[in-house]
C-alpha cells in the first residue's frame, strides 16, 4: 500500500489537478483543499493563498532537478550542463503542462506583493540552476548572470508550453541559441566588471593616499612649534 502523502504534497497536487481542470483564476483555496481531502484549517497551516502553492510547487522543481543531477557530469562544459539541467527541469514540469498553462494565462492571479514574492522565488531557481551547472553566482556579475538566465528561461518556458513534440527539440533548440547569445554577453560583462574593478582599485588606492597625506600634514600641524605657540599664547 503507496505511503499517504503529506497534506502539502495532497493541496499542491491538488491545485494542479484544480488548474488543469479550468481558469486558474477562479480557483479558490476552499476548492484547493476539497480536492486534496484535506480540512480548510490544516491548508491554512499550510499555505495562507494559492501564491503560496505555486512558491512551493516551484520548490518542488527544484528539488526534482537537484535531487536527479549525476556528479559523473559535472566536468561537462558548463553551456552543455546547463541545457542538460534546464531540459530536465522542463521534463519534471511536463506532467503539469495542462495546469501550467490554465496559471500562466491568468498570470498567476498575483497581486504586487505576491509578485514580488514570485520573482525572488523564480531567481532563486535560477541561481540554484546556474550553480548546478558549475557557474559562479556571487557578486555583481553573478546577480546579472542570474538575472540573465531568469529572461532565458522565461522565453524558453512560453515555447516550452506550446512544444508538443516527444523531445522537445524546439525547445532544447532555442535554449541552445539563446545560452549562446547569452554566453557572448556574459563575457563581456565579465570583462566589463573587471575593468570596471580594477579602476575602482586605482581610485581607492588613490583616495586612500590622499587621506594619508592629510592625515599627516594635519598631525605635522599639530604638533610644530607654531602650533604649540598659540595654544600657550595669552
Amino acid at each position: 500500500m503507496p505511503a499517504k502523502k503529506d497534506p502539502q504534497t495532497r493541496l499542491i497536487d491538488a491545485a494542479m489537478d484544480v488548474a488543469a481542470a479550468g481558469r486558474w483564476h477562479d480557483v479558490t483555496m476552499i476548492d484547493i483543499a476539497q480536492s486534496a481531502g484535506v480540512d480548510i484549517g490544516v491548508a491554512f497551516d499550510h499555505f495562507k493563498s494559492k501564491a503560496d502553492i505555486l512558491r512551493q510547487f516551484v520548490r518542488r522543481i527544484d528539488r526534482i532537478v537537484l535531487a536527479d543531477l549525476d556528479p559523473a557530469d559535472f566536468n561537462e562544459p558548463g553551456h552543455d550542463r546547463l541545457i542538460a539541467v534546464m531540459m530536465a527541469r522542463f521534463d519534471a514540469l511536463a506532467p503539469y503542462r495542462p495546469a501550467l498553462r490554465s496559471i500562466v494565462a491568468s498570470g498567476g492571479d498575483l497581486g504586487p506583493a505576491d509578485t514580488l514574492r514570485a520573482i525572488k522565488t523564480h531567481f532563486g531557481s535560477m541561481r540554484w540552476m546556474l550553480d548546478a551547472s558549475g557557474f559562479t553566482t556571487g557578486g555583481l556579475h553573478g546577480s546579472l548572470r542570474v538575472a540573465g538566465m531568469g529572461t532565458i528561461y522565461a522565453r524558453c518556458f512560453k515555447q516550452w508550453l506550446e512544444d508538443e513534440t516527444a523531445d522537445f527539440g524546439p525547445t532544447m533548440a532555442a535554449l541552445d541559441r539563446a545560452l549562446s547569445r547569452g554566453s557572448e554577453w556574459d563575457k563581456r560583462i565579465g570583462t566589463g566588471i573587471s575593468r570596471l574593478s580594477r579602476v575602482c582599485g586605482k581610485i581607492q588606492k588613490k583616495c586612500d593616499r590622499f587621506a594619508q597625506r592629510c592625515r599627516r600634514a594635519d598631525h605635522t600641524e599639530q604638533t610644530s612649534p607654531s602650533a604649540e605657540n598659540r595654544s600657550t599664547a595669552p
